[in-house]
C-alpha cells in the first residue's frame, strides 16, 4: 500500500514539474516573439524587406508548419537531447519571422494591446481547462465535430467578407475561430496537467510548448486585421 502511495506521489510530482516547465517555456517563446515584433514596429526600416517581399514570410511560416508536422510524426526526434531543443527553436523562430510582414504594418501600441488581450484569453482558458471538473479529453470526437461545423461557417463568412466587404462577417469569422482555438486550449491544458483520461507524457516538454505556442499564434494572427 505504501509503495503504491509513493508511486502516485512521484507521478503527481513529475506531472507538476512537467506542467510548470511547459508553461514557463511557452511564455518564453511568446515573449521572444513579442520582443521581435515590437522591434519591427518601432524600427520600420528593419522590416521593410518583409513588406516588399511578403512571400518570404509565407516561406518561413510554411517551413515552421512542415517542421512541426515532422516533429509530431517522427517521434524519436522529440527525445534526442539537444536535437529536440534545436528543432523546437527553429520551429518557433520560423513562425515568429512568418509574422514579421504583418507586425511591421502595425503600430506598436496596437500590437501590444492585442498581444495582451490574446495572452489574457490564453491564461484564462488554461485556468478554466484545469479547474473544470468535466473531462474534455473524453469528448475528442465532439470537439472535432464542433470544430468542423465552425469551419464550414468560417469558410462562408470569410468568402462573404472577401466578396461583399462586410466587416461584420470578418468579426464573426474571428470569433468562431477564436472559440475553436480556446476550446482546444482547455483540452490541451487538461492533457498537460494530467488527472484526465488522456495525458501527455511527462517527457514530451517541447511538443507541449509548441502546441500552446501555436494556439497563441492563431489567436494573435486573427487580430492583425483590426490592428
Amino acid at each position: 500500500m505504501d509503495s503504491r502511495i509513493q508511486k502516485i506521489g512521484a507521478a503527481q510530482r513529475a506531472r507538476r514539474h512537467f506542467s510548470t516547465i511547459v508553461y514557463c517555456v511557452t511564455i518564453l517563446w511568446i515573449l521572444v516573439g513579442l520582443a521581435q515584433w515590437v522591434l519591427l514596429c518601432v524600427l520600420k526600416d528593419l522590416g521593410a524587406i518583409f513588406v516588399e517581399l511578403p512571400w518570404m514570410c509565407a516561406i518561413f511560416f510554411g517551413a515552421s508548419i512542415i517542421f512541426i508536422i515532422f516533429f509530431i510524426f517522427f517521434e524519436q526526434v522529440r527525445f534526442i537531447p539537444g536535437l529536440n531543443a534545436i528543432f523546437t527553436i527553429i520551429i518557433v523562430e520560423c513562425a515568429i519571422i512568418g509574422l514579421f510582414g504583418l507586425a511591421v504594418k502595425s503600430a506598436w501600441p496596437d500590437l501590444l494591446v492585442w498581444f495582451f488581450v490574446c495572452f489574457l484569453l490564453m491564461f484564462l482558458f488554461i485556468i478554466l481547462g484545469i479547474v473544470i471538473p468535466h473531462d474534455l479529453t473524453l469528448d475528442v470526437v465532439i470537439l472535432f465535430v464542433i470544430a468542423f461545423v465552425f469551419l464550414i461557417l468560417t469558410v462562408f463568412l470569410i468568402m462573404l467578407f472577401m466578396l461583399t466587404d462586410t466587416e461584420y462577417s470578418y468579426f464573426l469569422y474571428q470569433a468562431l475561430i477564436s472559440a475553436v482555438v480556446l476550446m482546444f486550449v482547455m483540452y490541451h491544458a487538461q492533457t498537460i496537467n494530467g488527472g484526465r483520461f488522456a495525458e501527455m507524457r511527462v517527457t514530451d516538454y517541447f511538443l507541449a510548448t509548441l502546441i500552446l505556442f501555436y494556439d497563441f499564434l492563431v489567436l494573435f494572427l486573427l487580430t492583425f486585421y483590426v490592428q
